[in-house]
């Protein structure tokens, strides 16, 4: 009964083609999508739920079949997907990169991995779209600056929140004036055991893996008046054993600006990931709802926004290769120095620090004296 409830709640929420979709990702039943497509240039490195049940979803919704290679460490997971897709089962990622009939690689794969295969593949001359988080270390992002200023190609990021109609509607409300906001965003996640593949030390802990989310969508909102420089931060969890959940970060800026995100993960929500957002600047204010409703004043003005399916921008930023060249690498730069300075607090048990988007900037640009383009080169 429980699955079944399900089904019907996802088939509200997102529709009943990406419902299918998302249940047959978690199944991997032994059937492939029908032949039609047209286009079979884009290969994928990593095969999991995501892969599958979205990025997959948007391709074929656009494309239809049109993933002609794929790979995964999982054999089990690349099977099932290549079986789905109708895809060429690779032996190693290279495989897929080198190969002359891929013209766009996406990378879903595990975190720490995605800076490494984003190098490799632009250095190949490949259009790259690369999930969030998009490095894991500053060495990776030092690497991965260097690689996108070098391609010709372009690379297109997965933070979906800022392509989702809610904050588009947002930005043409958006007050012209540099004033200070207070953006609140809380947010209930998936319970993940101590085993699971996000608390490898690796794999850059939940700040990487889920809260950069919510950082990137205030660097970006921010961004669109002017990037404050210096932030207080402070962070607050329920347990000092576990400093990534449940969890709370408030960042102040230095033109006033307040930003709280919270992480709670008591139980397994069961329709998956929700998200409360409320934000505020001079006369306006915003409250999104799990991005299936909005609601906006501005002044005496009042609209309320329904988003059926829910929207939190996913198709927009799966199609950022074949439609726009997607966001400034300065902001996504920005975005992912904030991150990592954060995540680096959850590491060394550090409640609050200061930051500085220069200073970081500087720190990761100083460094550049061996470019460690070699490490990448595809053969």
């Amino acid at each position: 009964m429980g699955a079944l409830t399900k089904a019907y709640r996802f088939a509200s929420i997102y529709g009943i083609s990406r419902t299918v979709f998302k249940a047959l990702g978690r199944l991997r039943l032994p059937v492939s999508l029908p032949t039609l497509g047209s286009r079979r240039d884009i290969g994928m490195i990593g095969c999991g739920q995501y892969a599958f049940a979205t990025i997959g979803y948007f391709l074929w919704r656009r494309f239809g079949r049109c993933v002609s290679m794929c790979y995964d460490i999982d054999d089990a997971a690349t099977r099932s997907f290549a079986r789905f897709y109708s895809a060429t089962v690779c032996s190693h990622a290279d495989v897929l990169i080198q190969s002359p009939n891929i013209s766009t690689v996406f990378i879903a794969s595990n975190h720490a991995s995605h800076a490494d295969y984003a190098i490799r593949a632009l250095t190949a001359g490949k259009t790259v779209y690369v999930e969030k988080p998009v490095a894991v270390t500053m060495d990776q992002l030092r690497d991965l600056r260097l690689a996108v200023g070098r391609s010709t190609r372009s690379i297109s990021f997965g933070f979906n929140r800022p392509f989702s109609k809610a904050v588009s509607l947002i930005r043409t409300a958006f007050p012209a004036s540099a004033s200070p906001m207070t953006l609140s965003c809380f947010i209930t996640g998936h319970v993940l055991r101590p085993d699971h593949w996000y608390r490898r030390p690796e794999e850059g802990t939940r700040i990487c893996g889920n809260v950069a989310h919510w950082l990137d969508l205030a660097v970006h909102i921010l961004s669109w008046r002017g990037l404050p420089d210096r932030w207080t931060i402070a962070l607050r969890a329920a347990s000092a054993d576990v400093l990534d959940d449940n969890v709370a970060i408030t960042l102040t800026s230095e033109r006033g600006d307040l930003i709280s995100i919270v992480l709670t993960s008591r139980a397994e929500p069961f329709e998956g990931i929700n998200e409360t957002i409320n934000l505020q600047v001079e006369d306006l204010i915003v409250k999104i709802d799990d991005f299936r409703e909005m609601k906006l004043w501005r002044g005496e003005m009042y609209r309320k926004h329904r988003f059926r399916p829910k929207d939190v921008g996913h198709a927009k930023a799966v199609m950022q290769p074949f439609d726009n060249p997607g966001r400034d690498w300065a902001e996504i730069e920005a975005s992912a120095l904030l991150m990592l300075h954060i995540k680096e607090m959850v590491e060394s048990g550090t409640q609050d620090s200061t930051f500085s988007f220069l200073e970081a900037q500087t720190l990761l640009t100083s460094a550049d004296t061996n470019p460690g383009r070699d490490r990448y080169d595809v053969p």
